[in-house]
């Protein structure tokens, strides 16, 4: 994994325990991205990251923001 991509799924991490939504979508995902991080397991991950994208969107604009630049940015490492 590259540089830029380990560093954005830090901050996602860091953003999802921090600032994340309460509740079992944002464990959850939290959850995805710390198996990317510490086991390098990816699959789906950018489709999870999407997904959650649509749900947060209209109540934590932000937070989809980022999920949507992170799954970009697996999607252009080919993730």
């Amino acid at each position: 994994m590259d540089f830029n991509l380990r560093r954005q799924l830090e901050e996602l991490a860091e953003r999802l325990r921090h600032h994340g939504p309460p509740g079992p979508r944002t464990e959850e995902l939290q959850s995805h991205v710390s198996d990317a991080l510490e086991q390098g397991r990816h699959e789906g991950l950018g489709e999870r990251l999407e997904e959650a994208a649509v749900e947060f969107e209209a109540e934590h604009p932000d937070l989809s923001t980022t999920l949507l630049r992170v799954a970009d940015a697996l999607s252009a490492g080919g993730i």
